[in-house]
């Protein structure tokens, strides 16, 4: 069931990975978020199919996956809140509602561990919300995945309201709205094995009144200043690697820095 969520999750991503790209304007409006995360999850999804099938195990092989195919800051992030609703679901077989609701914390929490700047309006704000909905329920793996939905959108719907540049766009935050449409995707999934074909509630921002980035709002994010978006993956040898000491020096000389894993990768 959890394998059958993640392929369902990573096929609703694939088939809005355009809408997603279009709303992206922060941190860099390079119009990539959407291609970004499907990279990481279809990483994450392939590193998967050929775990034990075991809950623990395929959350562990989905963690590993995000974390070695992780592409651009959206998808660091996101490959950080998987990594923590696979530690939530450690040593379990089997989990319920309650087990999800648990790991959906832990992911938010790593995730917000990770940035070293913590930019509300945007991914964390999206998945704080969402993982907070989901422990309000009982232990029905559907009811607290449709309140994690429920309470995404109306993150996303929020976000730019708490973040200027979205607002100065018109636009969505783009990670928050990726990891919208996973949500569903794996919700659809839940409810398609359980018969369940109850409609979700509207809310007031819904996919269908999404719109590109107005051009002039991105031009003028985007001539803040230059660089380069890059990227390292660091595995231990001799000793463990130091993330706080990593992560310092690294906000040291750059900006917009992410520092994901453990002391091994």
């Amino acid at each position: 069931g959890l394998l059958a969520a993640v392929r369902a999750a990573v096929a609703n991503l694939e088939a809005h990975v355009d809408e997603v790209n279009a709303l992206n304007v922060y941190p860099v409006p390079d119009g990539d978020t959407g291609s970004n995360m499907l990279a990481t999850v279809r990483a994450a999804l392939a590193e998967a199919e050929g775990a034990e099938p075991t809950a623990d195990r395929i959350a562990g092989a989905i963690s590993y996956g995000a974390l070695m195919g992780a592409r651009g800051n959206s998808g660091v992030i996101l490959s950080q809140i998987v990594r923590g609703m696979a530690e939530g679901l450690e040593g379990r077989r089997r989990f319920n509602g309650l087990d999800l609701a648990h790991a959906l914390s832990v992911g938010s929490s790593t995730a917000y561990k990770a940035v070293a700047r913590r930019v509300e309006g945007t991914i964390l704000t999206v998945i704080r919300e969402a993982s907070a909905a989901g422990v309000e329920h009982d232990n029905d793996i559907e009811t607290v995945l449709t309140a994690a939905v429920e309470a995404a959108e109306r993150a996303v719907a929020r976000t730019p309201s708490l973040l200027q540049v979205l607002h100065d766009a018109g636009v969505v935050d783009a990670g928050g709205q990726g990891l919208l449409r996973l949500f569903e995707g794996a919700l659809g999934s839940v409810r398609a094995v359980a018969g369940s074909h109850e409609p979700r509630p509207e809310v007031e921002a819904t996919a269908g009144e999404l719109h590109p980035a107005r051009p002039s709002a991105v031009l003028a994010h985007a001539d803040e200043g230059y660089g380069y978006e890059t990227m390292f993956l660091l595995q231990a040898a001799a000793h463990p690697l130091d993330l706080d000491a990593i992560r310092e020096h690294l906000e040291s000389i750059g900006e917009s820095v992410l520092v994901a894993g453990d002391s091994r990768a």
